[in-house]
């Protein structure tokens, strides 16, 4: 990974402006948030991400609805 690449840092660690900055967000940690962070470790090569889920899990619409006996979500 290029040393241009922006990384992950904390920014006025203990000031009341402070803040984390991360080059890469990924808002959703259902099936597809999941998979774009590991492309971006496989195919990148890159940790720099962070991944946000409003949800107390990951799984998205898995994790929100419960379908019993259900096997796919189409």
């Amino acid at each position: 990974m290029s040393s241009s690449i922006s990384r992950i840092h904390k920014r006025l660690a203990y000031g009341k402006d402070a803040h984390t900055y991360y080059p890469v967000l990924i808002i959703g940690a259902g099936e597809s948030g999941v998979a774009m962070g590991c492309r971006l470790k496989e195919v990148l090569g890159t940790d720099q991400f962070r991944i946000f889920e409003r949800q107390s899990g990951i799984g998205g619409t898995w994790w929100i609805n419960r379908y019993p006996g259900a096997a796919c979500d189409m």
